[in-house]
């Protein structure tokens, strides 16, 4: 090998070296400055939490949601018991399912899905929600934006809010009032007063497949050149599905047997007040007796 060549690869080996040196020192300076840059990040205020989004939420206020979440000041957004926050938000009365992500360098998002209501019941001059799954905030007051749920109990108002779920949105908004009137003939029997002047009479066990056909069942029905029901009347799905005018006989009929349940339900809810009334009296008379004989 000549001297030239021997020179070459000799110059060549060193370069290489150099190259490996620079490449090696570029590297170990970006390690530092990206151990200085988390260093940073992890102990000045920057990693802070310093916004909150939160959204979805119309049941629970953003204020419940905050004070659930309790992030403070000093809350580094990177010691966030986040699976924590997700389950104690999910607890709360009508919260459905919760997802909250962080976003560099400080930011948190709660993003919160509910249980749509469904339906409104009333306490005195209050109305409460009534959600998909059935259950009545309590602590919650309602618009009127819903249909009125009356004398529905327990697996009864599950049973309607599970139809309700199951009828389109359009017909649910045109809803009024919904009562169930049980009687030892009609042992399910529901009553629907509808926005557009028609009455619907059907039975709890059968009618959630029956519902979303009232579109239909309605363009039968005849209407004035504004829209306005020329002769108002009840929709019958308890047998099938019938259309019949108040003016007519069998009307009249059903409309007297529905007043005589109503009637006879006001006697056995008024007999029930009377009892539990009368229940508390002795309850206090006894009370006070056996304090009488404590003291004498």
């Amino acid at each position: 090998m000549s001297d030239e060549r021997l020179k070459q690869l000799k110059q060549g080996g060193r370069q290489k070296r150099k190259r490996k040196r620079r490449i090696q020192f570029a590297i170990f300076m970006a390690v530092i400055c990206m151990v200085t840059l988390v260093l940073l990040y992890m102990f000045t205020g920057i990693s802070y939490v310093k916004d909150v989004k939160i959204a979805g939420n119309h049941l629970i206020t953003d204020k419940k949601v905050s004070e659930i979440l309790d992030i403070g000041k000093n809350s580094r957004i990177y010691t966030l018991p986040v699976t924590e926050m997700e389950q104690n938000l999910r607890l709360q009365d009508g919260v459905k399912n919760v997802e909250i992500q962080r976003h560099f360098p400080n930011q948190v998002d709660v993003n919160i899905q509910e249980y749509a209501v469904r339906a409104i019941v009333a306490d005195g001059s209050t109305y409460h929600p009534v959600l998909e799954n059935g259950q009545i905030l309590k602590k919650q007051q309602a618009d009127k934006s819903g249909p009125i749920l009356n004398d529905f109990e327990g697996s009864d108002r599950v049973r309607m809010i599970d139809i309700l779920n199951r009828t389109e949105e359009s017909i649910r908004n045109n809803m009024s009032e919904i009562n169930f009137l049980p009687n030892r003939e009609a042992s399910a029997r529901v009553q629907i007063f509808m926005n557009d002047g028609l009455e619907v009479i059907g039975d709890l066990r059968t009618m959630g497949d029956k519902l979303n056909y009232y579109p239909g069942m309605m363009k039968d029905i005849p209407r004035d050149s504004n829209g306005n029901l020329i002769k108002p009347g009840i929709i019958d799905l308890e047998i099938g599905a019938v259309f019949i005018p108040y003016e007519s006989k069998k009307a009249e009929e059903k409309r007297l047997e529905i007043e005589s349940e109503i009637e006879a339900k006001k006697e056995r809810d008024k007999k029930k007040h009377d009892d539990k009334m009368q229940s508390l009296k002795k309850k206090l008379e006894r009370q006070k007796e056996s304090k009488t004989a404590e003291q004498g």
